[in-house]
């Protein structure tokens, strides 16, 4: 494969998805901090006064559906202590909302519609480009498109890059062009494995979406729940005595009269990448007997690596010198869309400029001749 087709397809694959590989790669760096941006704006009802008090999801779930009955309701933010808010969210077809709630006496204080908090907003435009199925559809293809300009660039720049990981080649800054040139070029080989695992880790989510959406024979059913006669808090008690080293952190409700209440959390032998759906224990909503429970760690290791993938894409899973690493990272793509779109412009304001040279040459040539005539 000769360099020059090689770049061609580098520069018609970035070309074609540069403008969606700029708005993920924006959406994703802000996304990274969802959690933090959301407690800063919403700060005023999460902090809650000291209390020796047990936090009571029993109460917060009695509220939830005395306001809002017949929804799928999900506590979203478990907390240890009575001093925090307990979030959850609450979902329809066609409608979803967020919740934070008194950790003791589980009044609501603070009920939103999803669609007008800023993280949520952030997220559709990532995956969805706030077009539904078809946004999907798109960005599934622009993610495709980007790993195979990954792979080309990598391809093009193979020889290069020992040499620029230890700097040997220094950057030249002369002007726009070889500017965008070097940065494209650093930033591509510095961020390459970065956005290689980025990349196709938000592919195999994307596919999953699309696939899951397309199989749809028609919208979703309305949430219908059981009565919930046990107490969530003594399920919460019993898992961790049956597997001490259980960890829940999320709840889910049954959505439907056969539905059970399931709890999932780490286990003491998960990875820090494992997704916090990873293991889980099931309850029988009337009697409060477990019905079921799965572990990842007796999984395949296929199971593991499904689990990597969302921790991985979004870089939620080591804390705040991880976030800041992926916001970073996570901007290069947007680079590297404006400086490649930048050397495309530039090359072709320069081919244009040596082709006006060559049609102007031999006019010049022939007025010179005429000129030389009539002087002799």
């Amino acid at each position: 494969m000769s360099k020059r087709f090689l770049l061609s397809i580098h520069k018609w694959l970035g070309l074609f998805a540069g403008i969606f590989i700029l708005i993920m790669g924006l959406t994703g760096s802000i996304i990274v901090f969802d959690d933090e941006i959301e407690h800063f704006i919403h700060h005023d009802v999460i902090h809650q006064p000291d209390s020796n008090e047990p936090v009571s999801l029993d109460q917060a779930y009695k509220s939830i559906i005395e306001k809002h009955p017949n929804r799928d309701v999900r506590f979203t933010h478990i907390p240890e202590q009575a001093n925090r808010a307990i979030e959850a969210e609450i979902r329809q077809p066609d409608n979803r909302r967020y919740l934070y709630i008194h950790p003791v006496n589980g009044k609501i204080l603070r009920d939103l519609d999803s669609y007008n908090t800023f993280s949520y907003w952030m997220l559709k435009l990532h995956y969805t480009l706030h077009s539904g199925f078809w946004g999907e559809v798109i960005v599934l293809i622009a993610g495709f498109m980007f790993i195979c300009s990954i792979i080309t660039g990598f391809w093009f720049y193979r020889n290069a890059l020992w040499r620029v990981l230890t700097f040997k080649i220094r950057p030249r800054f002369r002007d726009l062009k070889s500017c965008s040139s070097e940065l494209h070029r650093t930033l591509g080989i510095w961020s390459l494995i970065f956005n290689f695992i980025v990349a196709l880790t938000g592919i195999v989510i994307i596919s999953i979406i699309v696939m899951t959406n397309a199989k749809k024979e028609g919208p979703d059913p309305m949430p219908d729940p059981p009565a919930v006669k046990t107490s969530i808090d003594a399920l919460m008690a019993q898992a961790q005595q049956t597997y001490p080293s259980f960890d829940p952190s999320y709840i889910g409700m049954p959505r439907q009269p056969d539905g059970k209440i399931t709890l999932y959390g780490h286990t003491n032998t998960d990875w820090p990448i494992h997704y916090k759906f990873s293991n889980y224990v099931q309850f029988d909503p009337d009697t409060g007997t477990q019905t079921n429970s799965f572990f990842i760690k007796n999984q395949p290791v296929t199971t593991h690596l499904l689990s990597f993938t969302y921790p991985l894409h979004f870089g939620n899973w080591g804390g705040i010198l991880i976030k800041i690493l992926y916001c970073l990272f996570g901007l290069t793509p947007a680079i590297l869309s404006i400086t490649g779109f930048i050397i495309w412009k530039k090359r072709n304001e320069h081919k244009r400029k040596l082709k006006n040279e060559r049609k102007q040459r031999p006019i010049e040539t022939k007025t010179d001749r005429e000129q030389i005539a009539v002087q002799s």
